[in-house]
């Protein structure tokens, strides 16, 4: 069942407020924001050659911009995800309740395979079982928005079996919601049409992101200087330590 047009421009929408939000933090960005681990990132400069600040704030401006992206996508990937299921739930401890072949699930929902760790997985099942208390004939299942698999930790796997937990990673979890094997290829669609709507204002997001590396380029050589000589790395130490 393909996603209907109401759906798809939810979606659109979901993700174009995650994106512009991106776009707003990018533009708030300073040096101090980027809470560098020196030691980590000296020893990274040698062994790739960047031999010069601009090339070591590529480095960690693609670093920010990659994992803040990541965190922040799991709520819009969770809304999206209501969006598509048709509903949300009222009971604690599921964001999905589900009704397919007339049976209740109730579905909470991770971002990606590394969240679910033992202890994770150990409170996932509580709290689903709980819910499942209201309708002792549901089905509980964690739903992984990205992933395979295999990728899930075993002993994450064995906690939520034990506890009657089911699980669903990546495109089995988006065809479970949307009902057809599709949904998946029809999200990443729409997230390239969002994202291709940011990028065609007045600049564009890889503009913004050259503009916002050489202020933090001019920053970092105000401060440390225009070298990554031996005393720019004390001085850089000393700051961020």
């Amino acid at each position: 069942m393909a996603l209907s047009k109401d759906q798809c421009d939810s979606i659109r929408a979901i993700l174009a407020r995650f994106l512009e939000k991106r776009v707003r933090s990018l533009e708030r960005l300073t040096l101090d924001h980027l809470k560098f681990n020196v030691v980590a990132l000296r020893a990274t400069a040698t062994m790739l050659e960047l031999d010069s600040p601009e090339a070591l704030l590529r480095y960690r401006l693609a670093q920010h911009l990659e994992r803040s992206l990541v965190t922040a996508m799991g709520t819009a990937l969770q809304s999206i995800a209501r969006v598509i299921a048709g509903q949300g739930s009222g009971v604690a401890g599921a964001d999905i309740e589900k009704i397919q072949e007339g049976r209740r699930y109730f579905v909470q929902i991770k971002s990606g395979p590394d969240t679910a760790n033992k202890d994770i997985a150990q409170n996932i099942a509580t709290l689903l079982n709980s819910a499942r208390a209201r309708d002792p004939e549901a089905v509980c299942l964690l739903g992984v928005c990205y992933g395979r698999p295999e990728q899930i930790s075993e002993i994450a796997r064995r906690e939520l079996q034990a506890r009657g937990v089911g699980l669903r990673v990546g495109r089995e979890f988006w065809e479970f919601i949307g009902e057809d094997p599709g949904t998946m290829g029809e999200v990443l669609e729409l997230a390239g049409e969002a994202a291709a709507a940011i990028a065609a204002g007045d600049e564009s997001y890889s503009e913004r992101v050259e503009r916002k590396l050489v202020e933090l380029t001019v920053e970092f050589e105000r401060r440390y200087g225009t070298e990554l000589s031996e005393e720019a790395w004390q001085r850089f130490l000393a700051e961020n330590s």
